[in-house]
């Protein structure tokens, strides 16, 4: 996929951890190529953004895999 981003809005999320935090999420095109994925994150770093960046893949999400619920181990990239 790549090029794609979304952001989470305003609106309540059941399977957010944090109610006063958002998630941005950011599609590289390959998740199995991680020298992209370490480029994409640290152009984020470039953005200013500081805090620890995981990397969940949709067939995560698809399964529905949330920490909320319980799940661990859930990125396949993490810092």
């Amino acid at each position: 996929m790549g090029g794609r981003v979304k952001v989470a809005t305003a609106k309540p999320n059941p399977n957010a951890v944090n109610p006063d935090k958002r998630v941005i999420c950011i599609y590289t095109y390959d998740c199995e190529d991680e020298e992209d994925v370490k480029r994409v994150r640290q152009e984020l770093r470039k953005l200013g953004i500081t805090g620890k960046i995981p990397y969940k893949t949709d067939k995560a999400t698809l399964r529905g895999r949330y920490q909320i619920r319980g799940d661990k181990k859930i990125s396949k990239y993490f810092e």
